[in-house]
């Protein structure tokens, strides 16, 4: 009992010092680190736009203060040396969301609700089982008010993406996210 206890000790000590860090990991075996199931990395580049678009300006997720942060072009940039040394790198600049930057809005979504979102990539829950999909909908409070209805494109890019099983990875059809960004 006391080894369980100083390891999960050791995981918030973590968790604490990563601070703004995301950590997809949940501590919970003898093992060390249990991985969240999340959707396929390689597709999300089609659905960060959307949410860098809808999300991800400085007054909402692409604030630094705001949880679930969205790093992108018309928002926030992520700290980088390489980048932020150029003088077009900046909300509203000319230089295009980074891999990296999709590569943090990626791992913001997924843990997020890791647990959860585990349940809806295997197929296991729905996708409104998560409050990354309810808030926008407003069927939960949100600060930002509606992103999107139910069944629009926005909400299909997102919820397609979700649900993982129905595709496979690289496979994802991402017309609904462009759609979405079309409008």
């Amino acid at each position: 009992m006391r080894r369980g206890f100083d390891k999960m000790r050791l995981c918030a000590a973590i968790a604490l010092a990563l601070g703004s860090g995301v950590v997809i990991a949940s501590c919970v075996d003898a093992s060390g680190v249990v991985t969240v199931k999340c959707p396929p990395e390689e597709d999300f580049k089609q659905v960060s736009p959307v949410l860098e678009q809808r999300c991800g300006t400085l007054d909402c997720h692409g604030n630094p203060a705001r949880p679930m942060r969205i790093y992108g072009s018309i928002g926030l940039r992520a700290p980088d040396k390489k980048e932020a040394n150029n003088a077009n790198y900046y909300p509203g600049g000319s230089e295009p969301t980074t891999d990296n930057e999709i590569s943090l809005n990626y791992r913001a979504i997924c843990a997020l609700e890791p647990e959860i979102m585990a349940q809806v990539v295997t197929g296991a829950q729905r996708p409104e089982k998560l409050t990354l999909v309810r808030k926008p909908r407003l069927s939960e409070k949100h600060k930002g008010g509606r992103v999107w209805d139910q069944g629009k494109p926005g909400d299909q890019c997102l919820t397609n993406w979700l649900q993982a099983t129905l595709y496979q990875p690289g496979q994802f059809d991402g017309s609904e996210c462009k759609l979405e960004l079309a409008q």
